[in-house]
C-alpha cells in the first residue's frame, strides 16, 4: 500500500522549491546590476558612451551631467551613467561596467590628480578610448588617455588675482577657500592665484583652508575663520561659487558685509553667483563653464573620422562682475 504524504514533508519540499526560485531569481537580478541595469539595446552602429561621474554634490556637477544626457540624445547615442560618490573604487567598478556593456568611449571625471592608473590600464587593454572631463589627472593626452576637455585652471586663478588686486588697489589680507585636496583644479586655482599675489607687496593670503567645493563647508569653514583670526581679513578668494555664497552667509551672520567690508571673488560662474552679484554680495566670479558636452561629442566625431585629437582642449571662459552680470542674466546664461 502506498504511503500517503506527510504534512511536514510536503512543507519541506514547498520551502526547497521557494528557496530555488528566489535564488535563480537574486542571480539575474545581481547579474543585472552589475551590467547597470541597462534597458535600451543599441541599434546597429549606434554609439555607446560610458560616463562616470565624480559625484552630483553641488551645482555645477548636476549641470554637466544634464548636459551630457541632452547632447547623447540629440545625437542618437547611448549614454550609460554613474556616480561615483567621490570614490576612485567606485569608478574603477563603473567603467569596468561600461567595458562590459560595449561602450565605444568613456568619459571620466575623475576626483583628484593621482589614482586613476587602473582605469587607464582597463581602456587601454579594451582599446577604448578614454577622456577626461573638466579635472586632469596623472597623465598624458594623446598616450594615456585620448585627450583633456576643459578650462584653463591656473589661468583661472590668474584671472581672480588680477581682478582683485585691482579692486583693491593691490594692497588685501586675503582667506583663501580651496577646493578637495589632491584635485588638479585645487591645485592650479591655489598657484594660479598665488603667481600673481606673491608679486604684490601689499597683497597677502593668511589664510588657506579646504572647503571641498560644497556651500555648506564653505560656511562652516568661514565661521571658523572667523572666531580663530576674527575680522583681520578683507578679501576672500574661493575657488568656486559654492564655496564663496557659503562664506557670504558666514560673513553675513558675523555682521561684516560682503563686498564692502570684504571683497569676494570666486570660480564657475554659476546663476547663483550671478544672483550674488546683482545683489551686491559677491564681487566677481570667473567663468569655468559645465557645459561641455557639445565638445565632447564633436571630439568623438572627429575621431571616428579618423582626424587627430589635441591631447588638450581647452575652453574660452570669461568673468563676470557688476560690469556684465545683470545683462548676461537677464539673457538666461
Amino acid at each position: 500500500m502506498q504511503e500517503e504524504d506527510h504534512p511536514l514533508r510536503k512543507m519541506l519540499y514547498t520551502f526547497c522549491l521557494l528557496s530555488l526560485l528566489v535564488a535563480i531569481s537574486l542571480t539575474g537580478c545581481t547579474k543585472e546590476a552589475r551590467q547597470g541595469m541597462k534597458t535600451e539595446q543599441p541599434s546597429d552602429g549606434q554609439l555607446i558612451v560610458g560616463f562616470s561621474q565624480m559625484n552630483h554634490i553641488n551645482p555645477w556637477r548636476v549641470a554637466e551631467t544634464n548636459d551630457l544626457k541632452r547632447e547623447a540624445e540629440k545625437r542618437g547615442a547611448i549614454l550609460l551613467l554613474n556616480d561615483a560618490k567621490s570614490s576612485i573604487a567606485q569608478q574603477t567598478i563603473d567603467i569596468r561596467s561600461f567595458i562590459e556593456q560595449g561602450a565605444d568611449y568613456i568619459v571620466c571625471t575623475p576626483f583628484v590628480y593621482e589614482g586613476y592608473d587602473e582605469i587607464v590600464e582597463l581602456c587601454k587593454q579594451a582599446n577604448i578610448p578614454l577622456i577626461m572631463l573638466d579635472r586632469e589627472i596623472r597623465g598624458e593626452g594623446g598616450v594615456d588617455f585620448l585627450t583633456f576637455i576643459g578650462s584653463d585652471f591656473y589661468e583661472e586663478g590668474v584671472r581672480a588675482a588680477r581682478w582683485l588686486a585691482h579692486e583693491m588697489d593691490n594692497t588685501a589680507k586675503i582667506v583663501e577657500l580651496k577646493g578637495n585636496d589632491g584635485s588638479s583644479c585645487s591645485t592650479d586655482r591655489k598657484n594660479g592665484f598665488a603667481s600673481v599675489i606673491d608679486t604684490i607687496e601689499g597683497m597677502e593670503i593668511v589664510v588657506s583652508q579646504f572647503a571641498d567645493f560644497e556651500r555648506i563647508k564653505g560656511q562652516d569653514v568661514m565661521e571658523g575663520i572667523i572666531l580663530s583670526y576674527g575680522k583681520d581679513f578683507n578679501a576672500v578668494y574661493a575657488h568656486s561659487d559654492e564655496m564663496a555664497i557659503g562664506a557670504i552667509q558666514a560673513l553675513k551672520a558675523a555682521n561684516i558685509v560682503p563686498n564692502k567690508d570684504v571683497k569676494i571673488v570666486s570660480i564657475d560662474g554659476s546663476r547663483d553667483a550671478f544672483k550674488s552679484i546683482i545683489a551686491g554680495e559677491l564681487g566677481a566670479t570667473v567663468e569655468c563653464t559645465p557645459r561641455l558636452a557639445n565638445v565632447v561629442f564633436n571630439t568623438i566625431e572627429a575621431h571616428q573620422r579618423g582626424e587627430a585629437i589635441p591631447p588638450k582642449i581647452l575652453m574660452e571662459d570669461r568673468l563676470f562682475d557688476s560690469s556684465n552680470a545683470l545683462e548676461l542674466f537677464n539673457e538666461g546664461f
